[in-house]
């Protein structure tokens, strides 16, 4: 298919202010299930912290390590009257005399008492006599700061590792270290967390201790899990209280045992809702994207766009007068069909496009703007590959061509970039589990809400930067075009054999191009130029500064921590039930 127009990949309008997400949440509740983001693309997981062991907790004389690097807590006397300052420069020089433990008390049973005079001493735990290991720690305790403040540390050691005593890593221990690991990867292998130690800790694991390692750690996902679904009442509840006039929308199932099962949640935040009423374009991009952590299921999205031709979220409350845009999923086609059965729907010519390479090479005229520049394109893919041709008629192309398009919309885009964007931007929200991920998405819009506020703040103009970007990319051939004036209002400007009428005052080309974007074409920009008037005077109000101000005039409100959610009288659900996809 030589003849035929041919380019990698369709052009693709983004929002370049959409920003990576970073973990934002801080909440410790949210967070306890939530894989370090940070750490992916190196190390599966950080060195762990020192475990404290509870008291009652009894090991048997083979769980003591021997010849391994350890720490010894000492205390000394409570009957001591000297005070120590840890701020004070005189007391900085006293020389401290650390006691010696007692050998009968297990190393477990070590408490630390947190009085007056209190200092510690950590020392190398291998054979004095054979190694001479100088390792040592010691630490005083600082009543002010109430921490511990290292006065000296000699970090070498001279002993020889032991890694064939691995009593210390128990499977609860183990378990903790492989929580993050598990919540990505529930599938692990246990030879892979062989591996995985060996690499670590350099320590030698067998099999069933990192099968019980295993199942301890899944058992706590499991139940923190039910924790996080159990507090979905009480999330909504806190969100209508310190959003009021927002919408929340939680479904569950009742079971025979008179419990329940999570199965949705809607959010739209007044805020966003008013935004979209009173400032966006009436085109909404509808998108779904997988989650992919432990938690199982399916994040949908509907995406408006505001004056300056970026993201918005929006509530699905009509259909006439409305553009949806989503992509070939039959279950999102059939929904829009039922619930905007009024919409003007356009499918994604990427998509379109991407399946289109599978089979066959060429270009689908997707930015055609006039249905005999639409056919001509169409006639040539038919003479080279009249099964290409096939193809791409059988994909209704009202849907996804521009000749077809209906003007008013104010938006002229072939693909569902902006969509695609926001799923991209929430990735690492996609990772966690319900309540964090919807936490993540709600911080990162109201941030956004914010910043897109203080940005159209510093504007000297009436219209939008990227609006005049994008009369100027349609303006790049100008000087190529001659007007012809038939009127006061009326041209025709030409290139060649390529004619088109304009008319200033219906705001109309027969190109379409200006009607679909109400932003000049090219042909209505050498018009208005002739008139010796301002182009960006005639693009749509849609792209003025005043709507995009109005979209973010309101504000998502904050939201108290988990801590301080009021509890839902409802019973609480069960997470939803995991089911193989067909």
């Amino acid at each position: 298919m030589e003849d035929v127009w041919d380019f990698d990949t369709i052009d693709v309008e983004v929002d370049k202010d959409l920003k990576k997400q970073t973990n934002r949440c801080n909440d410790a509740f949210l967070n306890n299930l939530c894989p370090d983001i940070a750490g992916e693309e190196g190390d599966d997981f950080a060195i762990p912290e020192i475990e404290h062991i509870d008291d009652d907790v009894d090991l048997n004389e083979d769980d003591v390590v021997e010849n391994e690097d350890q720490f010894d807590l000492m205390r000394e006397g409570s009957g001591s009257d000297e005070e120590v300052s840890s701020e004070s420069d005189q007391d900085s020089k006293l020389e401290f005399e650390y006691s010696t433990h007692d050998p009968t008390v297990k190393w477990n049973k070590m408490r630390p008492f947190l009085g007056e005079s209190l200092k510690l001493v950590a020392v190398c735990a291998s054979d004095p006599q054979k190694f001479q290991c100088p390792f040592n720690v010691r630490a005083s305790w600082m009543n002010t700061e109430r921490l511990f403040q290292i006065k000296k540390l000699v970090d070498k050691h001279k002993c020889v590792r032991n890694d064939r005593n691995t009593n210390l890593m128990g499977p609860t221990w183990l378990g903790n270290q492989f929580l993050k690991e598990l919540i990505r990867k529930p599938k692990l292998k246990c030879k892979e967390m062989q591996v995985i130690i060996q690499s670590r800790f350099h320590c030698n694991v067998s099999w069933s201790k990192c099968y019980r390692a295993k199942c301890s750690a899944m058992s706590l996902i499991e139940g923190r899990l039910s924790d996080h679904y159990a507090k979905v009442w009480d999330y909504g509840g806190e969100l209508l209280r310190s959003n009021p006039g927002s919408s929340i929308k939680i479904t569950v199932s009742q079971n025979q045992d008179n419990t329940t099962t999570f199965q949705r949640i809607y959010i739209c935040f007044k805020a966003i809702k008013e935004g979209w009423k009173v400032g966006c374009r009436r085109v909404i991009g509808l998108d779904g994207s997988f989650f992919k952590g432990q938690c199982k299921g399916e994040l949908l999205t509907a995406i408006g766009r505001d004056a300056n031709n970026q993201v918005d979220d929006l509530e699905l409350d009509g259909g006439r007068g409305i553009a949806v845009i989503s992509d070939q999923h039959k279950g999102l086609l059939e929904a829009t069909k039922e619930v905007l059965p009024l919409a003007q729907h356009r499918q994604c010519a990427r998509h379109i496009y991407a399946n289109f390479r599978k089979v066959y090479t060429g270009v689908a005229a997707a930015k055609s703007t006039v249905e005999g520049e639409f056919n001509m394109n169409m006639q040539k893919i038919s003479d080279i590959s009249p099964s290409a041709y096939e193809h791409l008629m059988a994909r209704d192309p009202s849907s996804w061509c521009r000749a077809f398009y209906g003007g008013g919309l104010a938006c002229e885009a072939v693909e569902n970039g902006m969509a695609e964007c926001f799923n991209a931007v929430i990735v690492d929200a996609r990772k966690k589990p319900l309540l964090t991920m919807l936490e993540g998405i709600r911080l990162y819009m109201m941030e956004r809400f914010y910043n897109l506020k203080e940005e159209g703040q510093k504007w000297d103009t009436e219209i939008c930067p990227t609006s005049i970007k994008k009369m100027e990319a349609f303006g790049e051939s100008l000087k190529s075009w001659y007007v012809h004036p038939s009127g006061v209002t009326a041209f025709e400007v030409r290139n060649g054999f390529y004619s088109y009428c304009v008319n200033l005052q219906e705001y109309s080309c027969t190109c379409n191009l200006w009607a679909v974007s109400r932003i000049p074409c090219v042909h209505a920009q050498a018009a208005i130029i002739y008139t010796q008037q301002d182009p960006a005077s005639y693009i749509s109000s849609w792209f003025s500064k005043e709507k995009y101000m109005l979209t973010y005039g309101s504000n998502i409100l904050p939201v108290n921590g988990s801590n301080m959610w009021v509890e839902s009288p409802y019973p609480k659900p069960l997470p939803p039930i995991e089911r193989r996809m067909p």
